[in-house]
This record gives structure tokens, C-alpha cells and sequence, in this order.
């Protein structure tokens, strides 16, 4: 078996088990497509820490005189969601990428990541100074920072990758491999499906059988049925692994 580093494995718990007083809930699903909040803080456009969004929670549940400790999971869940708040799929693997950096001893991921899809000099100078609310899936995939990986060299730490996805081709999304164990690759990402519904959504854990090393990795087992139908409907599936950890 092969997996992430030990600090980056309790980074993806973090993001899996957001702990209030011993209550642990997933973090909830959010993208910043339909949050009309360009320049806003990263927490409030799905790019926030741990630490950001159990902060903003605080600051939340003081304005409104809630005590979360009083409350059970599924109400803090309702209660994250209702105000907006969770992790994109970039989002969350930016932040598990440059936590097995660290783990590795290398720089942070921002030292590493170029922005070539920035080309004014306004939207450059915003990559520098807000690199995580600036990284999306087009930017992970870019040739300036990952190498394409074939499905027999995949390992932990690697991105799989569906561009041009879901009913209208406009969604691109991106998980990352936790740990290949006896064929089958663990990943971990942040999805919303139609099934989940206003509140059951957010950062989970579904798995890939490696039928056929041969074969790209749109032709593997994918376990999660949803997840299943969602690559049906992907225009491009690959496998992305960062330069800095090549």
C-alpha cells in the first residue's frame, strides 16, 4: 500500500470531520461560480482553510446568538450551508497539495504554481497575493504545473481530472488520489451530486478499481454510481500529477 504523508492524510480529516466540541460534520460543498463574490474572502468563495471556516462560523453564530455546541451534526450542517459557507474541489486539493509539500519539506504550493491563464497585469498581481482563491482545475492541469500520468504510474498525491463535465459540458472538476491499496485507488474530493441534496453534500472518500493498468482511467471500475455517471458525461478524463512532487 501507498499513501499520502501522515500530516496530509489529518489535513483530509480536517476537511472530512469539521470538529465543533467532539461533533464532527463533512464539510459541506461550495462553489464560487454562482456566488457572485469576486474579490471576497477565500472562505466565502469556497477556497477557505479549516481554520477560516470554523472562525467565520464563530463570528456567524455570535452575530445570531447560536451556541453550535447546543447543536447536533445535522442542524451544524444546515446551519454551514444556510450561510454559504464549504470547500470546492480545487479548493480542498490545493490545500491537500501543499500540505504533503510541507510534509515533504518543499516550499509552499504557491511558490510552485504558475497562473498562465492570468493575463493582465491586475489578475497577475492577484495570483500573487491570493494564490488559493485564484487556483481552479485549468490551473492545476496547466502544462506549467502537471505532468499528464498514465493510469500504471498512478500514485498518492496525483489529481484525476474530468473537464467539460455534467448536463451542460461547463463543469471541470478534480479529486485527488489518497492512497492505492491492492488495485484500488482511494481519492478524495469535494462534489455536490443531484442526489445529495440542499445538505448532504461536501468532502468524502470513493474508490477506483484498477481493472486494466493499460487503459486510461475513465475505463477502470468507478465504485460510486454517482460519481459513475458524472464521467460519463466528462468531454476529457485524465490523470494530472504536480511538477513540484515529480
Amino acid at each position: 500500500m501507498t499513501e499520502l504523508s501522515a500530516p496530509t492524510l489529518d489535513a483530509i480529516e480536517q476537511f472530512l470531520h469539521l470538529n465543533f466540541n467532539g461533533k464532527k460534520v463533512p464539510t459541506p460543498y461550495f462553489n464560487n461560480r454562482r456566488a457572485g463574490s469576486r474579490g471576497a474572502l477565500r472562505v466565502s468563495v469556497g477556497k477557505g482553510t479549516v481554520k477560516d471556516i470554523k472562525e467565520e462560523l464563530k463570528i456567524m453564530s455570535l452575530r445570531e446568538k447560536v451556541d453550535l455546541r447546543e447543536l447536533n451534526e445535522e442542524i451544524i450542517t444546515r446551519f454551514i450551508v444556510d450561510h454559504r459557507l464549504g470547500i470546492d474541489c480545487s479548493g480542498l486539493v490545493y490545500y491537500i497539495l501543499d500540505a504533503e509539500l510541507k510534509a515533504q519539506n518543499k516550499k509552499p504550493l504557491k511558490k510552485y504554481l504558475s497562473f498562465p491563464h492570468a493575463k493582465n497585469p491586475l489578475r497577475k498581481l492577484l495570483t500573487r497575493l491570493r494564490p488559493a482563491e485564484n487556483c481552479n482545475v485549468k490551473t492545476l492541469i496547466h502544462d506549467a504545473n502537471s505532468l499528464t500520468i498514465e493510469t500504471k504510474d498512478i500514485q498518492p498525491g496525483d489529481m484525476i481530472i474530468l473537464m467539460h463535465a455534467g448536463p451542460r459540458k461547463d463543469y471541470n472538476h478534480v479529486m485527488l488520489v489518497e492512497k492505492i491499496e491492492n488495485n484500488i485507488i482511494h481519492y478524495v474530493h469535494s462534489f455536490q451530486y443531484p442526489e445529495d441534496g440542499q445538505y448532504n453534500h461536501g468532502v468524502r472518500k470513493e474508490t477506483i478499481v484498477i481493472t486494466d493498468n493499460t487503459k486510461p482511467i475513465a475505463k477502470q471500475q468507478w465504485n460510486c454510481a454517482e460519481m459513475n455517471h458524472y464521467k460519463d458525461s466528462a468531454e476529457h478524463i485524465s490523470i494530472h500529477r504536480l511538477k513540484a512532487l515529480s
